[in-house]
């Protein structure tokens, strides 16, 4: 018979692979399922200001303006999104669609076939996703928006259609979207060339995700002691 210490030791690493699994898959039921899991701190923002911050999991403040101060993954029931650090966006899930603001920084994405299409807009230009031609189960992209610039591509698993002001145009892996405003704030045609990442960028999406879900995984594991804390957005 195993002592309390031992079974204790053993829930606690079911619940961390059962947590990992659940978000590296990126799929929930229910319509209310869209979580944001931080390592660090996350404000709220409304007319520049902080309204509100938290550093647990917790619910996501749907279309809310959010800045992470570190890595922090946002689950909704059919997309799964790395963000990375001073990230400034917001999340919209609709019943046809997921409205992704980012007024500054990088978020990588990540798809499946039954995926609702992820409409994207930045100060630099909107854009949505169309058809997936998936080689993968998941199709793994970015969206970096700097400045009056920004860049949506694909790194892997499959070619998608990106609908701009420019027209409609194929980024297979690899690849980005770059649109843009010129200083009078004109829209400027999209461009479809190499994509800006990395080698290192290219593994954010699976490497960061993982050190998310740990963190989220242990958080949970802690506050199971009777905290008290739910994990909501607070405001001052």
């Amino acid at each position: 018979m195993f002592r309390n210490g031992k079974s204790t030791l053993i829930l606690k690493v079911l619940v961390v692979f059962l947590s990992f699994a659940m978000a590296t898959a990126g799929f929930s039921a229910g319509a209310n399922s869209a979580r944001i899991i931080p390592t660090g701190k996350v404000s709220i923002i409304k007319d520049g200001k902080v309204v509100g911050e938290f550093s647990k999991e917790a619910p996501l403040p749907e279309g809310s303006l959010l800045r992470c101060e570190a890595k922090c993954t946002v689950r909704l029931d059919d997309v799964y999104m790395v963000v990375e650090p001073e990230t400034v966006f917001s999340v919209k899930p609709m019943a046809n669609r997921h409205e992704l603001y980012v007024q500054e920084g990088t978020i990588y994405y990540s798809l499946s076939e039954s995926s609702r299409p992820l409409q994207f807009s930045t100060p630099a230009g909107d854009a949505t996703t169309g058809d997936l031609a998936m080689t993968d189960s998941e199709l793994k992209g970015y969206v970096r928006a700097t400045g009056n610039t920004t860049e949506i591509g694909v790194i892997g698993g499959g070619t998608m259609m990106l609908a701009t002001v420019s027209g409609e145009m194929a980024v297979t892996p690899g690849n980005a979207v770059t649109t843009g405003t010129s200083d009078s704030g004109t829209p400027v045609a999209g461009t479809v060339g190499a994509g800006g990442l990395t080698r290192n960028q290219k593994f954010a999406l699976g490497a960061a995700g993982a050190i998310v879900v740990a963190a989220g995984a242990a958080a949970l594991i802690g506050s199971s002691g009777g905290g008290g804390d739910s994990g909501s957005p607070s405001s001052p």
